[in-house]
């Protein structure tokens, strides 16, 4: 091989090396972006675990007590049970004064109502709201604080349900995690191999090139 096409193909070696060491870097990067992701579902898995609901207690026909899950403000309300921020009793289970005054007031604007005991759970132990029973004596209403820790009529108990939907859903983005890492393993397997090649191309090329120019000084000397 003459000196010059020595010299074009070390170049074309040169700048193959280069596009390989960006895809590795690439790829190491996405690689770290994956981790990332992985600690991400990690902590959400986590959170589920500590996932809960409130409950109400009631008596059975057979005079039996038994919880019943909280699927709408009305449950809570109808249990003589509400809500109240500041000043504010939100007895009601629609408008200003009800469920959707409470997240206005919370500023919720796109409540998730499709899995409402979760939501309301969340607004309990968010610190923004005080539970309050209501109280009738001698024809006057009132509202007294209460809490889950003290009232025998409510419970907070773990949320099963949840804890199911992130089991499944941490391993279905595991695998997924676990798949593309392994993709990404091979393809700098692949890339190291390729680096490898080139790198034993490009000394033997700069061999040449070193012979070559060796050569034709004795030539002129």
């Amino acid at each position: 091989m003459g000196l010059s096409s020595s010299q074009a193909r070390l170049l074309n070696m040169t700048s193959r090396m280069h596009q390989i060491e960006y895809k590795a870097a690439k790829l190491e990067a996405q690689k770290l972006q994956m981790a990332n992701e992985s600690s991400r579902v990690y902590e959400e898995y986590l959170d589920a675990l500590e996932a809960t609901k409130v409950q109400i207690k009631k008596i059975d026909s057979d005079g039996s007590i038994s919880y019943d899950d909280i699927r709408a403000y009305s449950d809570f309300t109808g249990a003589g049970f509400y809500l109240k921020i500041g000043d504010t009793v939100y007895s009601e289970n629609t408008g200003a004064n009800g469920w959707s005054g409470i997240t206005e007031a919370l500023g919720i604007t796109s409540p998730d109502m499709s899995n409402f005991p979760k939501l309301f759970t969340n607004i309990i132990n968010s610190g923004q709201v005080v539970i309050v029973e209501k109280r009738v004596e001698n024809s006057n209403t009132y509202y007294d604080d209460t809490s889950i820790a003290t009232n025998t009529s409510l419970q907070e108990i773990p949320d099963e349900s949840q804890l199911r939907k992130a089991e499944a859903q941490y391993e279905a983005d595991m695998r997924k995690i676990d798949a593309k890492d392994r993709k990404y393993d091979a393809d700098l397997a692949a890339l190291d191999t390729e680096r490898n090649a080139v790198k034993s191309e490009m000394d033997t090329l700069k061999t040449v090139a070193r012979d070559n120019v060796e050569r034709t000084f004795k030539l002129f000397s």
